[in-house]
C-alpha cells in the first residue's frame, strides 16, 4: 500500500444533470423531461463555449433537453421542464422531484441549492386507460 494520496473525481455540471434527470424520472407522476426551444438557444450561448474550453471544471453551467445545472462554490442548482401524469397532483409530483433531486444531491458531496421545476404538461399517461 503507498501512502500516496490520490485525488477524487470532480464532480461537473453535466454530471448533476444527468442525476437530476434520473432522479426526476424515478419519481412516480413524471411523464417526461420536456426539452424546449429556449433550453436549446441557451444551450448554443456562452455557457456552451464554456464547456467546450473547460469541460472538466467544477464551477458552470450545463444545459441539456430540459435540464440546466449550475454549480458554484460547491453549491449546485437545478432547473428541470417535466411533464407530469394527470392521475397525480402536478404539486406534489413537483415538490417530490425537489426533495428527490436534493437528496441526490447531497449525496455528491455538493450542497443542494435552488431546485426549480417547471411543468410544461400534464396529460394522460399512455398506459391509462379512460374511464
Amino acid at each position: 500500500m503507498s501512502d500516496q494520496s490520490v485525488q477524487g473525481s470532480i464532480i461537473t455540471s453535466r454530471l448533476i444533470a444527468s442525476i437530476a434527470t434520473r432522479t426526476a424520472l424515478e419519481t412516480p407522476g413524471v411523464l417526461r423531461i420536456e426539452p424546449t426551444v429556449q433550453g436549446f438557444l441557451a444551450r448554443l450561448g456562452p455557457a456552451a463555449l464554456q464547456n467546450l474550453r473547460n469541460p472538466r471544471s467544477q464551477n458552470g453551467t450545463y444545459r441539456h433537453n430540459g435540464v440546466t445545472a449550475t454549480i458554484s462554490d460547491g453549491t449546485a442548482h437545478v432547473h428541470l421542464d417535466i411533464a407530469t401524469d394527470i392521475a397525480y397532483t402536478a404539486l406534489n409530483v413537483a415538490e417530490t422531484v425537489q426533495q428527490r433531486v436534493r437528496e441526490s444531491i447531497s449525496h455528491t458531496g455538493l450542497t443542494p441549492g435552488t431546485i426549480d421545476i417547471t411543468i410544461l404538461a400534464i396529460e394522460p399517461h399512455s398506459g391509462t386507460t379512460k374511464r
